[in-house]
Protein backbone atom coordinates (compact mmCIF):
# COMPACT_ATOMS: atom_id res chain seq x y z
CA UNK A 1 0.00 0.00 0.00
CA UNK A 2 1.60 3.08 -1.28
CA UNK A 3 1.76 6.14 1.10
CA UNK A 4 -1.25 8.11 -0.07
CA UNK A 5 -3.55 4.97 0.57
CA UNK A 6 -2.32 4.77 3.79
CA UNK A 7 -2.80 8.48 4.08
CA UNK A 8 -6.16 8.13 2.82
CA UNK A 9 -7.06 5.30 5.26
CA UNK A 10 -6.00 6.93 7.87
CA UNK A 11 -8.01 10.14 6.91
CA UNK A 12 -11.22 7.94 6.50
CA UNK A 13 -10.60 6.29 9.91
CA UNK A 14 -10.80 9.56 11.56
CA UNK A 15 -13.73 11.44 9.80
CA UNK A 16 -15.53 7.90 10.80
CA UNK A 17 -14.35 8.55 14.52
CA UNK A 18 -15.27 11.82 14.51
CA UNK A 19 -18.69 11.11 13.13
CA UNK A 20 -19.31 8.35 15.62
CA UNK A 21 -18.21 10.31 18.47
CA UNK A 22 -20.06 13.14 16.92
CA UNK A 23 -23.17 10.62 17.18
CA UNK A 24 -22.78 9.08 20.53
CA UNK A 25 -22.29 12.48 22.22
CA UNK A 26 -25.38 13.74 20.71
CA UNK A 27 -27.44 11.00 21.40
CA UNK A 28 -26.32 10.00 24.75
CA UNK A 29 -25.14 13.13 26.57
CA UNK A 30 -27.61 15.06 28.54
CA UNK A 31 -28.28 18.88 28.37
CA UNK A 32 -27.29 21.26 30.04
CA UNK A 33 -28.98 22.38 32.99
CA UNK A 34 -29.51 25.89 34.91
CA UNK A 35 -28.42 28.97 34.64
CA UNK A 36 -24.85 30.23 35.28
CA UNK A 37 -23.79 33.80 35.26
CA UNK A 38 -20.02 33.15 36.55
CA UNK A 39 -17.97 29.62 35.84
CA UNK A 40 -19.03 27.14 38.17
CA UNK A 41 -15.63 26.38 40.34
CA UNK A 42 -13.49 29.09 38.88
CA UNK A 43 -10.80 29.95 41.11
CA UNK A 44 -8.35 32.69 39.52
CA UNK A 45 -5.90 35.12 41.34
CA UNK A 46 -4.82 38.77 39.56
CA UNK A 47 -1.08 39.79 40.51
CA UNK A 48 -0.50 43.07 39.20
CA UNK A 49 2.76 45.13 39.75
CA UNK A 50 2.52 47.75 42.84
CA UNK A 51 0.82 51.04 41.69
CA UNK A 52 -0.84 48.96 38.35
CA UNK A 53 -4.61 49.95 40.01
CA UNK A 54 -4.27 52.80 42.13
CA UNK A 55 -5.77 52.11 45.62
CA UNK A 56 -5.40 48.51 45.62
CA UNK A 57 -2.04 46.35 46.52
CA UNK A 58 -1.11 43.19 46.56
CA UNK A 59 -2.72 40.29 44.81
CA UNK A 60 -6.21 39.30 44.18
CA UNK A 61 -8.14 36.10 44.79
CA UNK A 62 -11.50 35.60 42.92
CA UNK A 63 -13.81 32.41 43.45
CA UNK A 64 -16.85 31.24 42.32
CA UNK A 65 -19.03 28.98 44.08
CA UNK A 66 -20.37 26.01 42.34
CA UNK A 67 -23.84 28.23 41.71
CA UNK A 68 -22.40 30.32 39.59
CA UNK A 69 -22.13 33.30 42.37
CA UNK A 70 -19.04 34.75 43.44
CA UNK A 71 -19.62 34.34 47.67
CA UNK A 72 -20.22 31.12 49.91
CA UNK A 73 -22.57 28.68 49.40
CA UNK A 74 -26.12 29.00 50.37
CA UNK A 75 -27.11 27.74 53.70
CA UNK A 76 -30.39 27.63 55.68
CA UNK A 77 -33.19 28.82 54.07
CA UNK A 78 -35.02 30.00 57.57
CA UNK A 79 -31.36 31.31 58.74
CA UNK A 80 -30.72 33.77 55.85
CA UNK A 81 -31.57 37.33 54.47
CA UNK A 82 -30.10 36.76 51.21
CA UNK A 83 -29.16 39.78 48.76
CA UNK A 84 -28.23 38.97 45.34
CA UNK A 85 -26.29 41.72 43.37
CA UNK A 86 -26.54 42.37 39.78
CA UNK A 87 -24.37 44.35 37.72
CA UNK A 88 -21.87 44.63 34.85
CA UNK A 89 -17.82 44.94 35.66
CA UNK A 90 -18.16 47.09 39.29
CA UNK A 91 -20.51 44.82 40.65
CA UNK A 92 -17.91 41.70 39.82
CA UNK A 93 -15.18 43.72 41.16
CA UNK A 94 -12.68 41.73 39.66
CA UNK A 95 -8.98 43.44 40.35
CA UNK A 96 -10.32 43.54 44.50
CA UNK A 97 -9.75 40.29 46.26
CA UNK A 98 -12.75 38.14 47.35
CA UNK A 99 -12.52 39.59 50.75
CA UNK A 100 -12.19 43.55 49.88
CA UNK A 101 -15.15 43.47 47.39
CA UNK A 102 -18.02 45.58 48.06
CA UNK A 103 -20.25 42.15 48.35
CA UNK A 104 -18.47 40.40 50.69
CA UNK A 105 -17.82 43.52 53.01
CA UNK A 106 -21.89 43.87 52.91
CA UNK A 107 -22.40 40.79 54.07
CA UNK A 108 -20.11 40.58 57.02
CA UNK A 109 -20.65 43.98 58.00
CA UNK A 110 -24.30 44.38 57.88
CA UNK A 111 -25.58 42.73 60.70
CA UNK A 112 -28.30 40.44 61.39
CA UNK A 113 -32.16 40.88 60.76
CA UNK A 114 -34.19 42.10 63.59
CA UNK A 115 -35.54 38.35 63.25
CA UNK A 116 -32.00 36.98 63.95
CA UNK A 117 -31.46 36.19 60.19
CA UNK A 118 -27.71 36.54 59.08
CA UNK A 119 -27.07 38.51 55.59
CA UNK A 120 -25.91 36.05 52.78
CA UNK A 121 -25.12 37.97 49.34
CA UNK A 122 -24.06 36.56 46.22
CA UNK A 123 -22.23 38.75 43.10
CA UNK A 124 -23.40 38.21 39.99
CA UNK A 125 -21.17 40.82 38.34
CA UNK A 126 -20.42 40.04 34.78
CA UNK A 127 -18.05 42.13 32.51
CA UNK A 128 -20.33 44.68 30.01
CA UNK A 129 -23.47 43.72 30.70
CA UNK A 130 -26.30 46.58 29.95
CA UNK A 131 -29.71 46.30 32.01
CA UNK A 132 -31.01 44.13 29.27
CA UNK A 133 -28.71 41.00 30.12
CA UNK A 134 -30.16 42.01 33.76
CA UNK A 135 -33.65 41.52 32.97
CA UNK A 136 -32.82 38.18 31.80
CA UNK A 137 -31.19 37.45 34.75
CA UNK A 138 -33.91 37.99 36.67
CA UNK A 139 -36.19 36.28 35.02
CA UNK A 140 -34.22 32.59 34.73
CA UNK A 141 -32.21 33.03 38.18
CA UNK A 142 -34.89 34.68 40.57
CA UNK A 143 -37.05 30.78 40.30
CA UNK A 144 -33.51 28.77 40.05
CA UNK A 145 -31.63 30.15 43.68
CA UNK A 146 -33.77 29.51 47.27
CA UNK A 147 -35.23 32.38 48.72
CA UNK A 148 -33.81 35.05 47.36
CA UNK A 149 -34.84 38.32 49.71
CA UNK A 150 -33.48 41.38 47.96
CA UNK A 151 -31.82 42.13 44.95
CA UNK A 152 -29.02 45.03 44.37
CA UNK A 153 -28.75 46.04 41.16
CA UNK A 154 -25.99 48.31 39.89
CA UNK A 155 -26.57 49.46 36.32
CA UNK A 156 -26.81 52.09 33.74
CA UNK A 157 -22.59 52.39 32.91
CA UNK A 158 -22.64 49.46 30.25
CA UNK A 159 -25.63 50.84 29.34
CA UNK A 160 -24.09 54.11 28.23
CA UNK A 161 -20.46 53.00 26.94
CA UNK A 162 -22.58 50.83 24.65
CA UNK A 163 -25.01 53.18 23.07
CA UNK A 164 -21.88 56.00 22.92
CA UNK A 165 -19.88 53.22 21.25
CA UNK A 166 -22.62 53.81 18.28
CA UNK A 167 -22.28 57.61 17.74
CA UNK A 168 -24.67 58.89 16.08
CA UNK A 169 -25.51 55.70 14.27
CA UNK A 170 -27.32 53.95 17.15
CA UNK A 171 -30.12 51.90 15.95
CA UNK A 172 -33.44 50.94 17.98
CA UNK A 173 -33.53 47.51 19.12
CA UNK A 174 -36.13 44.72 19.92
CA UNK A 175 -37.46 45.04 23.37
CA UNK A 176 -35.76 42.31 25.36
CA UNK A 177 -39.36 40.52 25.94
CA UNK A 178 -38.90 39.55 22.02
CA UNK A 179 -37.92 36.11 21.71
CA UNK A 180 -35.72 36.42 19.09
CA UNK A 181 -33.94 39.44 21.36
CA UNK A 182 -33.78 37.14 24.14
CA UNK A 183 -31.88 34.49 22.52
CA UNK A 184 -29.35 36.67 20.59
CA UNK A 185 -28.78 38.30 24.72
CA UNK A 186 -28.36 34.89 26.08
CA UNK A 187 -24.94 34.51 25.50
CA UNK A 188 -24.01 38.26 26.76
CA UNK A 189 -25.98 38.11 29.93
CA UNK A 190 -24.96 34.14 31.01
CA UNK A 191 -21.95 32.29 31.05
CA UNK A 192 -24.19 28.79 30.17
CA UNK A 193 -27.47 28.31 30.06
CA UNK A 194 -29.62 25.09 29.58
CA UNK A 195 -29.32 23.11 25.86
CA UNK A 196 -28.09 20.22 23.97
CA UNK A 197 -24.32 21.28 22.91
CA UNK A 198 -24.49 20.86 19.16
CA UNK A 199 -27.18 23.58 19.81
CA UNK A 200 -25.19 26.51 21.65
CA UNK A 201 -23.56 27.52 18.33
CA UNK A 202 -27.07 28.46 17.17
CA UNK A 203 -26.74 31.91 20.35
CA UNK A 204 -23.59 33.04 18.23
CA UNK A 205 -23.56 36.24 16.79
CA UNK A 206 -23.39 35.93 13.26
CA UNK A 207 -22.99 32.97 11.11
CA UNK A 208 -20.43 30.25 12.12
CA UNK A 209 -18.19 27.72 10.37
CA UNK A 210 -19.76 24.18 10.32
CA UNK A 211 -17.34 22.51 12.47
CA UNK A 212 -18.21 25.18 15.51
CA UNK A 213 -21.60 23.92 15.15
CA UNK A 214 -20.86 20.03 16.28
CA UNK A 215 -20.84 18.53 19.75
CA UNK A 216 -17.11 18.16 19.44
CA UNK A 217 -16.51 21.56 18.78
CA UNK A 218 -18.37 22.70 21.88
CA UNK A 219 -17.33 20.09 24.49
CA UNK A 220 -13.54 21.15 23.76
CA UNK A 221 -14.70 24.64 24.36
CA UNK A 222 -15.96 23.39 27.76
CA UNK A 223 -13.15 21.93 28.37
CA UNK A 224 -10.92 24.57 28.00
CA UNK A 225 -12.91 26.55 30.48
CA UNK A 226 -12.59 23.84 33.16
CA UNK A 227 -8.97 23.35 32.93
CA UNK A 228 -8.52 26.96 32.94
CA UNK A 229 -10.53 27.31 36.59
CA UNK A 230 -7.44 27.67 38.70
CA UNK A 231 -5.34 30.20 37.01
CA UNK A 232 -3.09 33.02 38.12
CA UNK A 233 -2.75 36.14 35.65
CA UNK A 234 0.57 37.67 36.41
CA UNK A 235 1.63 40.95 34.68
CA UNK A 236 5.39 41.02 34.73
CA UNK A 237 6.40 44.32 33.28
CA UNK A 238 2.40 46.35 33.13
CA UNK A 239 -1.14 45.13 32.89
CA UNK A 240 -1.04 45.59 28.64
CA UNK A 241 -4.69 45.54 28.55
CA UNK A 242 -5.48 48.59 30.74
CA UNK A 243 -2.23 50.23 29.85
CA UNK A 244 -3.10 49.58 26.12
CA UNK A 245 -6.36 50.68 25.96
CA UNK A 246 -5.36 54.08 28.54
CA UNK A 247 -2.76 54.96 25.78
CA UNK A 248 -5.36 54.50 22.70
CA UNK A 249 -7.73 57.26 24.61
CA UNK A 250 -4.92 59.42 25.36
CA UNK A 251 -3.85 59.27 22.01
CA UNK A 252 -7.39 59.96 20.07
CA UNK A 253 -7.59 61.86 17.04
CA UNK A 254 -11.23 62.86 17.40
CA UNK A 255 -12.97 64.61 20.17
CA UNK A 256 -16.78 64.58 20.69
CA UNK A 257 -17.93 67.13 23.63
CA UNK A 258 -21.65 67.05 22.34
CA UNK A 259 -23.58 64.15 22.77
CA UNK A 260 -26.24 62.11 19.97
CA UNK A 261 -29.98 61.85 21.07
CA UNK A 262 -30.43 59.71 24.12
CA UNK A 263 -33.83 59.98 24.10
CA UNK A 264 -34.67 56.23 22.42
CA UNK A 265 -32.01 54.48 24.34
CA UNK A 266 -33.76 56.15 27.54
CA UNK A 267 -36.64 54.88 26.86
CA UNK A 268 -35.11 51.51 26.44
CA UNK A 269 -33.59 51.69 29.63
CA UNK A 270 -36.67 52.82 31.74
CA UNK A 271 -38.28 50.11 30.07
CA UNK A 272 -35.59 47.23 30.82
CA UNK A 273 -35.86 49.03 34.76
CA UNK A 274 -39.41 48.50 35.08
CA UNK A 275 -39.27 44.69 33.65
CA UNK A 276 -36.56 44.06 36.20
CA UNK A 277 -39.06 45.64 38.72
CA UNK A 278 -41.74 43.66 37.53
CA UNK A 279 -39.96 40.36 37.64
CA UNK A 280 -38.31 41.36 41.37
CA UNK A 281 -42.24 41.92 42.38
CA UNK A 282 -43.24 38.89 40.52
CA UNK A 283 -40.69 36.51 42.97
CA UNK A 284 -41.12 38.26 45.89
CA UNK A 285 -37.35 40.16 46.18
CA UNK A 286 -37.53 43.54 46.78
CA UNK A 287 -35.23 45.31 44.55
CA UNK A 288 -32.70 48.29 44.97
CA UNK A 289 -31.10 50.00 42.45
CA UNK A 290 -28.25 51.88 42.86
CA UNK A 291 -26.95 54.73 40.36
CA UNK A 292 -23.33 54.46 39.11
CA UNK A 293 -20.19 56.55 40.48
CA UNK A 294 -17.93 57.43 37.89
CA UNK A 295 -14.55 59.96 37.44
CA UNK A 296 -15.94 61.45 34.66
CA UNK A 297 -16.72 65.20 34.48
CA UNK A 298 -15.35 68.23 33.50
CA UNK A 299 -11.99 69.69 34.76
CA UNK A 300 -10.32 66.23 35.29
CA UNK A 301 -6.86 66.57 36.33
CA UNK A 302 -4.78 65.35 34.05
CA UNK A 303 -3.45 62.43 36.10
CA UNK A 304 -6.47 61.62 36.41
CA UNK A 305 -7.63 61.82 32.68
CA UNK A 306 -4.38 59.15 31.99
CA UNK A 307 -6.39 56.74 34.00
CA UNK A 308 -9.59 56.64 31.94
CA UNK A 309 -10.45 53.90 29.19
CA UNK A 310 -14.09 54.25 27.90
CA UNK A 311 -15.96 56.79 25.80
CA UNK A 312 -14.69 55.00 21.91
CA UNK A 313 -17.22 56.10 19.03
CA UNK A 314 -16.91 52.70 17.21
CA UNK A 315 -18.85 53.74 14.45
CA UNK A 316 -17.23 56.92 13.23
CA UNK A 317 -14.78 57.48 10.23
CA UNK A 318 -11.46 59.41 10.72
CA UNK A 319 -7.39 59.18 10.73
CA UNK A 320 -7.80 57.33 14.47
CA UNK A 321 -9.35 56.06 17.38
CA UNK A 322 -12.62 58.93 18.11
CA UNK A 323 -13.74 59.62 21.92
CA UNK A 324 -16.00 61.54 24.22
CA UNK A 325 -14.61 63.86 26.41
CA UNK A 326 -14.99 63.18 30.22
CA UNK A 327 -17.38 65.93 30.30
CA UNK A 328 -19.81 64.35 27.35
CA UNK A 329 -19.35 61.02 29.53
CA UNK A 330 -20.61 62.51 32.73
CA UNK A 331 -23.10 64.33 30.85
CA UNK A 332 -24.33 60.82 29.91
CA UNK A 333 -24.08 58.71 33.04
CA UNK A 334 -25.71 61.61 34.83
CA UNK A 335 -28.94 61.20 32.49
CA UNK A 336 -28.72 57.72 32.92
CA UNK A 337 -28.96 57.74 37.02
CA UNK A 338 -31.86 60.74 36.53
CA UNK A 339 -34.09 57.92 34.51
CA UNK A 340 -33.18 55.35 37.32
CA UNK A 341 -33.94 57.70 40.12
CA UNK A 342 -37.00 58.13 38.21
CA UNK A 343 -38.09 55.19 37.74
CA UNK A 344 -37.70 54.59 41.55
CA UNK A 345 -39.62 57.39 41.79
CA UNK A 346 -42.27 56.07 40.06
CA UNK A 347 -42.76 52.80 41.23
CA UNK A 348 -42.16 53.36 44.91
CA UNK A 349 -38.51 51.55 44.38
CA UNK A 350 -35.51 51.27 46.79
CA UNK A 351 -33.00 53.52 45.90
CA UNK A 352 -29.73 54.23 46.55
CA UNK A 353 -27.87 57.58 45.21
CA UNK A 354 -24.39 56.42 45.12
CA UNK A 355 -23.32 58.36 42.54
CA UNK A 356 -24.09 61.56 44.91
CA UNK A 357 -21.95 60.03 47.72
CA UNK A 358 -18.80 57.94 46.20
CA UNK A 359 -16.10 60.57 45.75
CA UNK A 360 -15.41 61.36 42.39
CA UNK A 361 -11.51 60.81 42.48
CA UNK A 362 -8.72 58.12 43.02
CA UNK A 363 -9.32 57.97 46.17
CA UNK A 364 -12.38 55.82 45.67
CA UNK A 365 -11.80 54.65 41.46
CA UNK A 366 -9.07 53.63 39.62
CA UNK A 367 -10.14 54.08 36.78
CA UNK A 368 -13.47 55.96 35.04
CA UNK A 369 -15.70 53.26 37.31
CA UNK A 370 -14.30 50.89 38.80
CA UNK A 371 -13.95 50.82 42.82
CA UNK A 372 -10.72 50.11 44.60
CA UNK A 373 -10.07 48.87 48.02
CA UNK A 374 -11.56 52.36 49.92
CA UNK A 375 -14.19 52.88 46.83
CA UNK A 376 -15.73 49.32 48.14
CA UNK A 377 -15.77 50.04 51.69
CA UNK A 378 -17.74 53.35 51.37
CA UNK A 379 -20.03 51.72 48.89
CA UNK A 380 -20.74 49.11 51.32
CA UNK A 381 -20.97 51.37 54.13
CA UNK A 382 -23.73 53.22 52.19
CA UNK A 383 -25.57 50.08 51.20
CA UNK A 384 -25.44 49.42 55.28
CA UNK A 385 -26.97 52.26 56.02
CA UNK A 386 -29.54 52.01 53.62
CA UNK A 387 -30.44 48.80 54.72
CA UNK A 388 -30.41 49.14 58.10
CA UNK A 389 -32.90 51.96 58.22
CA UNK A 390 -35.29 49.72 56.89
CA UNK A 391 -37.12 46.62 57.52
CA UNK A 392 -36.26 44.09 58.30
CA UNK A 393 -33.17 45.23 59.94
CA UNK A 394 -34.53 47.62 61.96
CA UNK A 395 -38.12 46.93 63.60
CA UNK A 396 -41.41 47.79 61.37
Amino acid sequence: MGILSTFAVAALSLVVTAAAAELLLRTLLPPLRGYFVLPPGADWTLEPPPGAFPGIAGASRFRVNRFGIRGRLFGNDDAEYRILAIGGSTTRCAALDDSKTWTHLLEAQLGNTVDGREPWVGNLGRDATTSRDHVLQLKYLLPQYPCIDAVVALVGVNDVIAVLQQGWQYRERQPITDPSAERARMPRAFYRFPGRLQDLAAYSRGPVPWYKATALWQLGRRAKVVLERQRTFRFPDAPRRFEETRRRRQTAATWFDSLPPLEQPLIEYRRNLNLMADLAVAAGARLVLVTQPSLWREGLPESVERLLVFGEVRRVQGPGPAYFTARAMGVAMARYNDTLLDVCRTRGLDCLDAAGLIPRDTTALYDDVHFNERGAQLFADALIEHFRARPPFRPG
